[in-house]
């Protein structure tokens, strides 16, 4: 199969859960305590309480436009918050430490419970001409993670693990990519501290990223933004959590790996009740579609691959 290579100066953000990784990876962090105070299951059954709750308020609804859905999301902070701090009064993570993280993510990627999405090593592939292994910056575009998890080490030693299992010609180049790349989200905090952690999962000043809009704030400015110039901002998520980053970016593209005929219906139940239903990317047109819609969607990265990366091969076929 040819290799590829970005067709344009690009920025690409992506959401982790469910997105880079095959299911939510939120139950491998619950299995990093040996003994907590409170079960996974406890944590999981009163969150969903709790969101069954906000989703049955009522709401001023009048065009279930971008703007009301932005704000029903935002009112949903209650619930993530409660749901933190819970964990936090639990003590559930205190005592833990980097290696039990480092330890918890072997095993879960050992076992199959915790696996990155099909396509995962020829997208981040696209970044590796642009990477300056001496400086750890991508020249001119940019590849980050934005994600409401609640570690980034965690995150990132997903992704180390899994790049350090590949037998790849591009294994080396994919870890110094993995070590340098913006990842934005939560932390347990102390992991390193010589007892491992406080237990904290809270912290001040707006720092913690739990919904949509928290993770909008955390968006490069879009070509848009900058009147035509910089790299074209391309954001990829799989929920309403990404909502607001999905429509701030030059291109946003819902992951979701069903048909072309179920997609729609899968659309309207998960983002209920916008009145939107995003276009197959694959109809996208550099002039003229490029935002008339609030964002697409595609099946899988390889879809996302054709969008981003032109062939190589027939590059060098069409320049012969």
């Amino acid at each position: 199969m040819a290799s590829h290579r970005l067709k344009r100066v690009t920025h690409l953000v992506l959401d982790f859960d469910s997105t880079l990784t095959v299911k939510d990876t939120m139950s491998v962090l619950g299995d990093i305590p040996a003994s907590p105070k409170l079960s996974w299951n406890q944590i999981s059954d009163d969150y969903t309480k709790d969101y069954n709750t906000y989703k049955n308020e009522p709401y001023p609804w009048k065009d279930y436009d971008r703007n009301e859905y932005s704000g029903w999301l935002e009112a949903r902070r209650w619930v993530e918050a409660r749901s933190a701090k819970r964990v936090e009064d639990a003590g559930f993570f205190r005592g833990v430490t980097l290696e039990d993280v480092k330890q918890t993510v072997a095993r879960s990627l050992e076992s199959g419970n915790l696996q990155l999405r099909e396509g995962w090593v020829k997208l981040f592939e696209l970044f590796l001409p642009d990477h300056d292994d001496t400086s750890g910056v991508i020249h001119g575009g940019g590849l980050s993670i934005v994600s409401v998890n609640w570690s980034e080490i965690a995150i990132r030693q997903t992704l180390w693990q899994s790049a350090m299992r590949l037998d790849h010609p591009s294994k080396d180049s994919l870890c110094r990519l993995i070590n340098d790349m913006h990842i934005h989200a939560n932390e347990i905090e102390g992991l390193c501290s010589p007892l491992g952690s406080s237990g904290r999962v809270c912290h001040p000043l707006n720092m913690d990223i739990r919904t949509s809009a928290d993770k909008l704030r955390y968006m490069p400015p879009s070509r848009r933004m900058w009147g035509g110039v910089g790299p074209h901002v391309i954001y990829i998520g799989d929920s309403s959590t990404d909502f607001d980053a999905l429509c701030a970016a030059d291109v946003g593209i819902w992951l979701c790996d069903v048909p072309e005929l179920q997609y729609g219906p899968t659309f309207k139940k998960m983002f209920e009740p916008l009145d939107f239903v995003p276009p197959p990317l694959v109809s996208w047109r550099e002039h003229g579609t490029d935002k008339k819609h609030l964002f697409w969607w595609a099946p899988n990265f390889d879809v996302v691959l054709e969008h981003l990366g032109t062939s190589r091969q027939s590059t060098e076929q069409s320049g012969a």
